[in-house]
């Protein structure tokens, strides 16, 4: 029987290791959806993301490897879904928490600085709706270390707190 075992070890060994980074290739990304953006800096929607799982001293970036969004559908449809990369220097890391302005075809930071250009795939000038999805890699990322809260303003006037975007991270979809 140990003479059977043996021989089977390679293919055994090999089955498991896809069954590893198989799961690795989902474990820790949590895409959030957000509905109710629009292109025409009217409706403005500001997003506070925080990563509340322990940051680690010795680095900045810590375990988060990629930060994205993308573009899911229009008011017209045709959205390529282009994943555009958040720098680290915006992105929610570990213990942090940042705050992501969509306003007209442009994501920017809390002090006015582009983060992404959508222009690419949002039309200037005309007022279009459309759903993004924020995407957030890491080791240890869930819906419920990842956390989100939007307020949406009109014209700067009146703001109200913004629900309908939902978080699914493979085994928790919430909504909020």
């Amino acid at each position: 029987m140990l003479k059977n075992l043996t021989k089977k070890m390679p293919a055994l060994l090999a089955l498991v290791a896809v069954f590893i980074s198989a799961g690795a290739l989902w474990a820790g990304t949590v895409n959030i959806a957000i509905p109710y953006l629009y292109t025409d800096g009217y409706m403005v929607t500001y997003c506070l993301i925080s990563n509340l799982t322990k940051a680690d001293n010795t680095t900045t970036t810590d375990n988060t490897t990629t930060t994205t969004f993308k573009v899911m559908t229009t008011e017209t449809g045709g959205a390529a879904q282009t994943a555009h990369t958040i720098a680290s220097q915006y992105a929610p890391i570990p213990g942090v928490t940042r705050m992501l302005t969509f306003s007209k075809n442009a994501i920017y930071n809390r002090t006015g600085t582009l983060v992404v250009s959508l222009s690419d795939e949002l039309p200037s000038g005309t007022m279009t709706a459309y759903t993004g999805m924020l995407t957030i890699t890491s080791s240890t990322a869930t819906c419920k270390t990842i956390t989100m809260t939007c307020l949406q303003t009109q014209s700067g006037i009146t703001e109200k707190r913004f629900a309908g975007y939902t978080c699914d991270d493979g085994t928790n979809v919430l909504a909020y």
